[in-house]
């Protein structure tokens, strides 16, 4: 497993639940695009129509390489996943209000994988905690 870029925001926007692997459909350019880690899923989330996966907001940069006929950008790309799985995050997500987030983006057997999260998003108090934790944590380091 490669990974190519991960999303630097979750953890400190969101409680991680559950982890799912899936794989994205795209199209001409996209791969070698990725592949050289011209993309980000930052800013990106995950939304459900008619029984498929779609996530919003994925920005992948245009091969510089390609001709003119290179894809928009943040265009809407389907999610591989299973119908039950599918079902389940779908049904899990509104009974709880949970947030369906990207965490990382990677290459495994040839084959370009997201792995999507089932999140509670984190109020600034949490945050707040968070950040003193992880300052103590590397104030620690530096003495010891």
């Amino acid at each position: 497993m490669k990974l190519l870029f991960p999303n630097k925001k979750i953890n400190l926007n969101y409680h991680i639940l559950d982890k799912y692997e899936c794989g994205v459909s795209l199209k001409g350019t996209e791969v070698k695009s990725i592949i050289k880690a011209n993309a980000s899923i930052d800013e990106s989330f995950v939304v459900f129509n008619k029984q498929e996966a779609y996530i919003i907001n994925m920005y992948i940069a245009p091969f510089l390489q390609a001709n003119i006929n290179n894809i928009d950008s943040y265009r809407k790309r389907k999610l591989l996943l299973h119908k039950n799985e599918i079902i389940k995050i779908e049904q899990q997500s509104k009974k709880e209000r949970l947030a369906i987030v990207p965490s990382k983006c990677y290459l495994e057997h040839g084959k370009i994988k997201l792995e999507i999260c089932l999140c509670k998003s984190k109020n600034s108090k949490d945050k707040r905690q968070d950040l003193k934790k992880r300052d103590e944590t590397r104030e620690m380091k530096k003495y010891y």
